[in-house]
């Protein structure tokens, strides 16, 4: 007893001396050993985590028909690492995952047959399905988007020639459901855009607590609008109408919007739609970024802050192509808990070129947290252009904790880094991946906010 209790003595010292590094740092190896091979794939599925691929043969995560099973090793963490699950699944085709609050969702696709495992965040498998989208007249190049939600429903997002939505959707939890079904969405009668020139399609936006979210632009022109709006309607699970907004034009009377298109998004945990678009103002190429949030007392959103940003340098970065020949792209939003990411990217040439972009942070109140151009955004990173940065474009990452840990990796010309991710609250993860034959091991770090 007494030896008991001098080790678990000795045992909480160890952890009150060492408690500060080991909570500041986490760090987890998978080598060709304890992940059963190569690791050949990495998918991120946002604020639900990621998953890591291993299997014995190196450069080859997909099987090849019925014939050409594989059998992948599937690594599951949740971003702060605090989930973890480890299952085995042989796969004959395509495999791409997905998640929602609930499940993680494995699709094995060979042409228009989808073989969907649905599992929890321990990795069990809890309904297996499959279906042929042929049976409904689709193909895989009809499909626009797949959506899971949180009650397990699969639902295709498609457009036909006409741009018209269609909703397709199976049931996955419902082993009685085994067909893909269209669903019959009762359009919106009333239309609040119906004094603009220009009248877009409905499109889908995505689904968010409970509710599907469809959406449709106006405009006063099609070409070069300086007057835009979008009429949201909300759906529950059964695609039953449940509220129609309008939010309004946005583009303020001194602003002239560059482009044709303006991006819009819901940010699902401030429930406010975020939209921006390239303007030009007093002969400044710029671009704007504004939050709407529901009013209670009225059908049109409440516009709770308005920002605009100059682009930085434009004759250097060449972010916007003033040549009057190119349709710029509008910005790109996305969303970390309430913080707001903005990026105005400059075309790349290639896939493997790292983008050059204006990355503009916001918090829920939109207050400035960072706006600076940068080589790629929070989710990649091109370690070679990295270590040899002579511009400052990489000075979101110097400042946090991991720079310490991606140096020594400069010396090391198989490395690659497959994901960065700093949540709302500054906690920092970084995955890293060593290619040498020799080698061959994933290495995981998380820092907490200090």
């Amino acid at each position: 007893m007494k030896n008991y209790l001098l080790l678990s003595y000795l045992f909480l010292l160890t952890i009150a001396f060492s408690g500060t590094k080991a909570l500041a740092q986490s760090k987890i190896i998978l080598d060709k050993q304890s992940g059963g091979g190569y690791c050949n794939h990495h998918y991120d599925l946002g604020e639900y985590g990621f998953i890591l691929v291993f299997n014995k043969s190196k450069d080859v995560d997909e099987g090849v028909g019925k014939d050409a099973s594989i059998q992948n090793n599937y690594f599951y963490y949740s971003k702060d690492l605090s989930k973890r699950a480890n299952f085995k699944i042989n796969t004959t085709g395509q495999v791409s995952f997905y998640a929602s609050k609930n499940n993680i969702f494995l699709i094995d696709r060979l042409s228009t047959k989808y073989t969907i495992r649905v599992l929890d965040f321990t990795g069990r498998e809890i309904a297996n399905k499959k279906l042929d989208i042929e049976s409904v007249g689709l193909n895989q190049d009809l499909i626009s988007k797949i959506h899971f939600t949180t009650l397990g429903k699969m639902v295709f997002e498609v457009y036909d020639g006409h741009s018209q939505l269609h909703i397709y959707q199976n049931n996955l939890l419902n082993p009685q459901d085994n067909l893909v079904q269209e669903i019959d969405i009762a359009l919106p009668s009333a239309n609040p855009l119906q004094s603009m020139k220009f009248i877009g399609n409905w499109s889908m936006v995505g689904e968010s607590m409970g509710y599907y979210i469809l959406a449709k632009k106006g405009a006063n022109a099609e070409y070069d609008p300086n007057a835009i709006a979008y009429h949201i309607a909300f759906y529950d699970e059964e695609f039953n109408l449940f509220r129609e907004l309008l939010l309004d034009n946005f583009i303020m009377p001194n602003e002239q919007m560059l482009g044709k298109e303006a991006a819009f998004s819901l940010n699902p945990s401030l429930q406010t739609f975020i939209v921006s678009c390239l303007i030009n103002k007093n002969g400044k190429s710029g671009y704007l970024v504004a939050n709407y949030g529901m009013d209670p007392n009225s059908s049109v959103m409440r516009l709770f802050w308005h920002k605009e940003f100059e682009i930085i340098n434009n004759e250097k970065y060449k972010l916007i192509e003033n040549d009057g020949l190119s349709v710029p792209a509008p910005p790109i939003i996305s969303h970390k808990g309430p913080l707001v990411t903005v990026s105005v990217m400059r075309g790349r040439t290639n896939v493997q070129e790292e983008a050059v972009n204006q990355l503009t942070i916001l918090d829920g109140q939109g207050t400035l947290l960072f706006n600076a151009v940068q080589n790629g955004n929070f989710d990649a990173l091109n370690l070679d252009n990295y270590c040899v940065d002579n511009d400052n474009r990489y000075s979101r990452i110097k400042k946090l904790q991991m720079a310490a840990v991606l140096k020594p990796y400069c010396e090391k010309t198989t490395c690659e880094v497959l994901d960065i991710d700093v949540d709302q609250f500054g906690n920092e993860l970084v995955i890293i991946r060593d290619g040498n034959i020799n080698v061959n091991q994933v290495v995981i770090y998380r820092f907490t906010k200090k």
